[in-house]
């Protein structure tokens, strides 16, 4: 089912009437009844905040560009923004032939009337516009949309209908002259528009219908409703900013704007040790952009994987620095020499020379590598432990670079977009005791990319009764297979006598697919059982992973909607365009303050076998002490 905010935004349960016969609930209309009448505007209704708008603006076709207001001729007459301003609204526009259609036997304005208008959140107006030069044409094919879509209203209830009764709209002039920039993208790329609640300037994505597989295409046809989805997640984008507006966080700037393509690294200042201990939270916000034009086709095509780490820190500072050294000096090849005449021959040893009896050869010249001097140091990682490493020489023997620390130490993880841009905001509280120590830290970025990458740490105090001071690393995934769980012994915790609270913390992703089609499209789980009793264990399973539509219904959630892929299919742990959750539960009750805690863990199936197969588990697992 759709989550309980699409249902308030897009459909309320209420009985639905027909103007006669009967309606699809069983219902029967009754047309001579009075229209319902609603009072006050749709942001009171919703109970959504209110935005501005922002005047004085130049139309530029560029994603998240501010839209000049607008005014739009509709077979009602003009349709003015600044008149009909509420500050909770988005606007779409939509014509009959976008290019995602383009191929396909059926119009997208032919069907699924009565799925776009159920689906519609009633905060959204859309604009309706044909392509066709002639006006004639134009305005009966104008007619014949709204007759069906009359017609599928019918089968609402009155105060739905009412609500919907101003946000249809049909424009009467052909729609590469509706304002810009949304008449230019009617040109190119072709697509539908939106401007959001923002005011922003959007793409309407992939229109394709996960019920509607095509051998012949090799692909998904179209359905209107899809469009639906877009609208529901301008929902979400401002809900999420609303909160963050009174999160009153301290935002540290990690990635601004650097393009990834594979890793990169970068250092930033973190507020001091003490300031840190004054926050209970920690949200990460990262947003992907498409280098370039954007999702107009040059957004990276694949749902690819993409990590936020925290590096590992030399222990102390660099002492040879300035120490002389030898440095490393390649090695220098010789030429053989025939009685005493230099050849072009090359050669590291006599040997290497060919020779007759009655000549004599040599080899002149060579001089052997020297390897640079080395230092032992160690570095230390975000979770305490050591790693003995070298310092090296530099190139001009002046002095010791520094160490070169791992970097592995995952404290973010997101699952790409097919085709589109992206952002994520989310609690990994849970990693707040591995940057205490503030200052100057190093992060990496990871994915295949290329995307321009922007990443916030927001530190904010909640009011929380405690906040996180121990995180301690459990378990990794691996391959599951027959003898995935062989040889994983329990892992001892000493819990602290001070601990208010204990959570087991997992970020955890199946992929792969093996000859069961197992990994990602299957429900496998994952035991974690405190001081071996096993009836108290925490297990997670991925019963939405068999399911084709889990991650569209999590649209609401923050799944970035209609991907130019099959995004809308359930998954274990994970969707294509969201973050992969940092899951926290709460397991005081099955541990106890000043003594040790022995966590085991195992993977399963969900009839508690062994899995014989092989799916590929990425998984990290903390335990989070509080006080």
């Amino acid at each position: 089912m759709p989550p309980l905010l699409l249902l308030l935004l897009a459909c309320p349960p209420t009985d639905t009437v027909s103007d006669s016969g009967t309606g699809p609930t069983g219902t029967t209309g009754d047309s001579d009844s009075a229209p319902t009448v609603v009072e006050g505007d749709i942001c009171d209704h919703l109970g959504l905040g209110r935005r501005d708008l922002v005047e004085d603006l130049e139309p530029i076709q560029e994603l998240d560009a501010l839209v000049p207001a607008f005014v739009i001729n509709t077979t009602e007459g003009e349709w003015d923004l600044r008149e009909h301003w509420t500050g909770c609204e988005s606007f779409l526009f939509l014509q009959d032939e976008p290019a995602q259609n383009r191929g396909w036997p059926t119009p997208v304005w032919d069907r699924d009337h009565a799925d776009f208008l159920e689906t519609l959140p009633l905060n959204t107006h859309v604009f309706f516009a044909s392509l066709d030069s002639k006006s004639d044409d134009r305005t009966a094919i104008l007619e014949a949309l709204k007759e069906e879509l009359d017609d599928a209203m019918t089968y609402m209830d009155e105060e739905r209908q009412a609500w919907l009764a101003d946000k249809l709209h049909y424009v009467t002039d052909r729609g590469y002259s509706v304002a810009d920039p949304m008449g230019d993208a009617f040109k190119s790329p072709g697509w539908g528009s939106a401007v959001d609640r923002f005011q922003r300037f959007r793409y309407i994505g992939s229109y394709a219908d996960w019920e509607r597989y095509d051998s012949s295409y090799g692909w998904f046809e179209p359905n209107l409703a899809m469009v639906t989805n877009d609208a529901r997640y301008y929902n979400f984008e401002a809900e999420r900013d609303d909160w963050m507006a009174v999160e009153d966080a301290t935002v540290v700037p990690v990635f601004v704007g650097e393009e990834v393509r594979g890793s990169t690294t970068v250092t930033v200042e973190l507020p001091d040790a003490e300031t840190l201990a004054g926050f209970d939270t920690l949200t990460l916000d990262c947003t992907q952009e498409c280098v370039g034009d954007g999702e107009y086709g040059d957004c990276p095509a694949w749902d690819y994987m993409a990590y936020l780490y925290r590096c590992s820190e030399p222990v102390g500072d660099n002492a040879y620095a300035d120490t002389p050294c030898q440095e490393a000096v390649a090695e220098v090849s010789g030429l053989c020499t025939v009685d005493g005449v230099e050849t072009k021959t090359p050669c590291t040893e006599d040997a290497d020379c060919v020779t007759k009896a009655e000549e004599v050869v040599s080899c002149v010249g060579h001089e052997p590598a020297i390897a640079a001097d080395t230092l032992p140091g160690q570095c230390v990682d975000p979770l305490g432990e050591v790693t003995d490493v070298t310092h090296t020489c530099n190139v001009d023997g002046s002095g010791y670079d520094e160490l070169s620390c791992g970097c592995s130490t995952e404290i973010g993880r997101w699952i790409t977009t097919y085709h589109r841009e992206g952002r994520w905001v989310y609690d990994i509280s849970a990693m707040l005791p591995l940057l205490s120590d503030g200052g100057e830290q190093t992060f990496r970025y990871d994915t295949s990319g290329p995307y321009e990458v922007l990443a916030d740490l927001r530190f904010s105090n909640q009011g929380k009764a405690e906040r996180p001071q121990e995180t301690v690393y459990l378990f990794s995934g691996g391959t599951m297979n027959s003898t995935y769980n062989d040889g994983r012994e329990p892992v001892e915790v000493d819990i602290p006598a001070q601990a208010t609270k204990v959570e087991l913390a997992t970020v955890i992703s199946q992929h792969g697919a093996d000859g069961n089609n197992c990994g990602e499209f299957c429900d496998l789980c994952h035991h974690f059982t405190f001081d071996g009793d096993e009836g108290d264990s925490v297990v997670h399973c991925f019963p939405e992973a068999t399911t084709p539509t889990d991650c569209m219904e999590r649209v609401d959630e923050g799944t970035v909607p209609n991907q130019y892929g099959t995004w809308w299919y359930g998954r274990a742990g994970w969707c294509p365009g969201k973050e992969v959750p940092t899951v926290m539960v709460d397991v005081t009750d099955q541990v106890t303050p000043g003594q040790t805690a022995s966590i085991q863990y195992a993977g399963l199936t969900p009839q508690g076998n062994a899995y014989d197969g092989s799916a590929t588990i990425r998984m990290r697992s903390w335990l989070v002490v509080s006080y």
